[in-house]
């Protein structure tokens, strides 16, 4: 009888070693990786204008004038048959500047002779206004319009045996004298303005990487597209006319960008207006790992109830798919093994904060909640994940367009070219999810001039 018993006592111990051996020997629930998906690989795209200003003072085109215009502007003949005139400047040529137009007073001396007469000269102020446009070769090209004198004139003189109406000669001999001085001025403001050479200088410079900074390793990358000019007008007795160029603009922190082919100098396009801002794509990275370390220590050995149940998160992992965040759980307690959730990344350019929204499980994962733990399905754990991932980056942000501000305050483009750009505020421009970080894009916005020095 005790012989019988011991053998039921140890069948009975073998049956439970069996057991609690299958059970020890259950493998943990792991779900697939969610299926990969491709990643978007470009960014959105924000257009910037470098002003080109070019601008002088009346007081400063009357000096070139007055260098450029000789003193005989014309000797030949007349309206008034045998009659034949000399015209000498006498004294300096006064320019001003407005509505659009350049208004210029010759002084001059007008001799005239009939055979072996002459007249006693008579000194005059020729009165023109001129208007100034770029030609599609890039050349200056003035038009000169006769305005009349600005003396009275007597109504009839004479030479010898003839009378005649001087203001009748004088107009006569205005065109001559308008072609000679309007070649004359755009000419001397080609040379001294040698408007292709300076836009070509900047507009291949451009598309060359520029470093900032040598010490963070920051450069400025430039992809121009198109010119425009805007009409040369007048203002304040200043006259003004401004290029721009069209570009996308990055600041791109690390190694040296690759140069591309240069692009050729392409065809004016003259507008009305153009924008004049100057936008620069500035890329703030967040890495998996950095928002791991901050996230591990909050979700790290937490646990989650429900239904009578709990899990407790034994590790935490991220890393992105396609536009999509996963987030990679461990868990141990009544569901043990290895699930997904999925984020979409989002920021708030108001507030500066980066979130995930929308957490929730991966489809494969929830396929094996439903049949083995569908209470978890109905747990706070994906309020939870997407609290802990909130980041304020205002800190960051700012940092990043003070750096901006103080590299782009004064960048040599070539020689004596200089690029200044006023840095004033960052706007959000796109975010983009990649497999080891996200990259948040801003754009700092301000002004952009091209100066010479």
């Amino acid at each position: 009888m005790n012989s019988l018993k011991f053998i039921k006592s140890l069948i009975i111990l073998l049956i439970v070693l069996l057991l609690l051996s299958a059970c020890s020997g259950l493998k943990p629930l792991d779900a697939e990786r969610p299926k990969e998906e491709a990643f978007k690989t470009l960014l959105k795209k924000e257009k910037s204008t470098i002003n080109i200003p070019i601008e002088a003072s009346s007081e400063e085109l009357s000096t070139v004038l007055n260098l450029s215009v000789r003193k005989e502007l014309y000797r030949g003949a007349t309206s008034i048959g045998g009659v034949m005139a000399e015209v000498r400047r006498n004294g300096s040529i006064a320019v001003t500047a407005s509505d659009n137009y350049i208004y210029l007073t010759i002084p001059i001396v007008i001799s005239l002779s009939y055979s072996m007469y002459e007249m006693t000269p008579i000194p005059l102020k020729l009165k023109f206004k001129a208007a100034a446009t770029v030609t599609p070769d890039w050349r200056f090209q003035l038009e000169l319009y006769y305005q009349g004198v600005s003396d009275l004139l007597a109504e009839e003189v004479g030479v010898g045996p003839i009378k005649f109406k001087p203001r009748k000669i004088v107009e006569s001999i205005s065109q001559p004298v308008q072609k000679l001085v309007s070649n004359l001025i755009a000419q001397k403001i080609n040379e001294l303005v040698p408007l292709k050479t300076q836009i070509t200088k900047i507009w291949t410079t451009a598309q060359q990487p520029l470093l900032l900074d040598a010490n963070y390793n920051v450069w400025l990358q430039l992809t121009p597209y198109e010119l425009m000019l805007f009409p040369l007008y007048t203002e304040n007795n200043r006259v003004k006319l401004s290029v721009g160029i069209d570009t996308y603009a990055e600041m791109v922190v690390g190694p040296e960008p690759a140069k591309p082919q240069i692009e050729p100098l392409p065809r004016l396009k003259i507008v009305n207006k153009f924008d004049k801002r100057f936008r620069i794509a500035l890329n703030t990275n967040l890495f998996y790992t950095d928002l791991r370390a901050i996230a591990l220590p909050l979700l790290l050995n937490k646990k989650f109830d429900s239904d009578g149940k709990s899990i407790t998160i034994k590790n935490f992992d991220l890393y992105g798919n396609g536009e999509k965040i996963v987030v990679k759980l461990e868990t141990v307690g009544d569901f043990k093994g290895i699930f997904y959730l999925t984020a979409t990344p989002k920021f708030n350019a108001e507030t500066n904060i980066f979130s995930i929204e929308d957490v929730d499980f991966d489809l494969q994962t929830e396929d094996i909640l439903i049949k083995s733990a569908d209470w978890l399905l109905h747990s706070t754990i994906k309020g939870v994940i997407q609290e802990k991932l909130n980041m304020n980056l205002t800190a960051q942000l700012e940092q990043t367009r003070e750096m901006a501000a103080k590299s782009l305050s004064e960048i040599q483009l070539k020689d004596n070219i200089f690029l200044r750009c006023d840095i004033k505020k960052l706007n959000f421009n796109d975010v983009i999810v990649q497999k080891d970080k996200i990259m948040i894009q801003v754009y700092s916005e301000g002004e952009s001039t091209v100066f010479f020095k």
